[in-house]
């Protein structure tokens, strides 16, 4: 399987290389130039010994889709092991690696969306903090390296309380408390508001 991986990726566009995969000899992993992730994988379990080459996502990418609820479309064909290595590779190109790109591009961007969210999302909440002298309570990332979470500024002072920033861009939510004698202020300030800025 090693000879048979390494001259399917000599056959290959681009740089690839093979990795070891998880069942010994049976199996290995090529990996592309633009971290595509073919399995290859020798099953003789089936009446017919056949070769599946599987297209998988990276795992942080496939993760993101499916906490996003996205789920992974599968990416895979079988070949007979009577082909040669050049023979496969074309076959892969052709029946396997399209397809495959359409969801890695789409998943990379995805992840750069939630990425420049989650981003955002920091920037206005240092922002809501710093004038308050208020501390950024910043979400803890997913087990998975996703960040799907709001972010929350605690402040204290005359107007104890929360700014709750989204993670997706939505509205900043604030919860605040104040004394019986500062209330009324407060109302009137509230009253006082720019319409323009109103829900």
């Amino acid at each position: 399987m090693q000879a048979f991986a390494a001259e399917m990726a000599d056959s290959l566009d681009g740089r690839w290389t093979v990795e070891s995969g998880y069942h010994g000899q049976r199996d290995r992993y090529l990996i592309g130039p633009d971290g595509e992730q073919v399995h290859l994988c020798y099953s003789d379990s089936e009446k017919t010994p056949r070769i599946r080459l599987s297209a998988d996502l990276p795992a942080a990418l496939a993760a993101v889709r499916h906490l996003h609820g996205n789920p992974v479309p599968s990416h895979d064909i079988t070949v007979s092991p009577t082909k040669t290595p050049e023979t496969v590779a074309a076959e892969a190109a052709r029946r396997l690696l399209p397809a495959y790109r359409i969801t890695l591009a789409e998943s990379r961007e995805l992840k750069q969306r939630l990425d420049d969210q989650a981003a955002a999302r920091d920037r206005l909440a240092r922002a809501i903090a710093d004038p308050l002298g208020a501390t950024v309570q910043h979400p803890r990332p997913a087990a998975t390296g996703c960040d799907p979470q709001d972010a929350i500024v605690r402040y204290a002072g005359p107007l104890a309380g929360t700014a709750t920033v989204p993670r997706h861009g939505g509205r900043v939510t604030f919860a605040f408390s104040v004394t019986p004698d500062r209330a009324a202020q407060v109302a009137a300030y509230l009253a006082a508001f720019p319409e323009a800025d109103r829900p």
